[in-house]
């Protein structure tokens, strides 16, 4: 989906060409339901909800603007198939498995939502998070190592769109991300 698509606020959102790398190595295609923890504006959400309709996707999001711009999305695109939750994580996450999980935002609770994540992930399925800050990054690895989790990546994405500026054109940057997945392994 073309980030334009979107109705929007202040809430920053996952650009378009992060979103496809995310929503790609969630491995959507084989799932029958998705959890986004800090789901901002639900654009990782609502893409997954659009793409795959009988993907059950919950989101969480603590900050009410969020809130309000997800609902409106969800009725812009008439979506059905995204239970939406207000709350902060880990708090307010649901006690059931999930095939994917995405983790847009974690505020302070980096490692409770990793540790989360390994309990409520099936086996098989991915666990994917973004970020801007590499600390962060760097602990998410870590903690995606001793926990257990396989094919432990990351990819740090780098986008500049075309923006005309007078009479010519310049690339104006976005946010550099860094996008890591892992996959809990398949029992035997």
């Amino acid at each position: 989906m073309r980030d334009e698509e979107f109705l929007r606020n202040k809430v920053p959102m996952t650009k378009e060409a992060v979103r496809a790398i995310s929503i790609d190595k969630l491995n959507l295609w084989r799932a029958s339901s998705m959890l986004d923890i800090g789901a901002g504006t639900g654009s990782i959400s609502i893409q997954a909800a659009r793409e795959w309709s009988n993907l059950a996707v919950t989101a969480i999001e603590r900050n009410p603007d969020g809130i309000d711009i997800i609902n409106q999305n969800l009725a812009k695109f008439g979506l059905k198939n995204v239970n939406l939750i207000q709350g902060s994580a880990p708090e307010a996450l649901p006690d059931q498995q999930f095939d994917a999980i995405f983790v847009g935002g974690t505020g302070p609770n980096l490692q409770p939502i990793m540790e989360y994540a390994w309990r409520h992930v099936r086996p098989g399925g991915a666990v994917v998070l973004n970020f801007i800050l590499l600390e962060n990054a760097l602990e998410a690895e870590r903690l995606m190592q001793v926990t257990g989790f396989k094919m432990v990546e990351m990819t740090e994405v780098a986008v500049a769109k075309w923006h005309a500026l007078g009479k010519g054109h310049y690339f104006k940057p976005n946010n550099k991300t860094m996008i890591l997945s892992g996959i809990k392994e398949e029992q035997e």
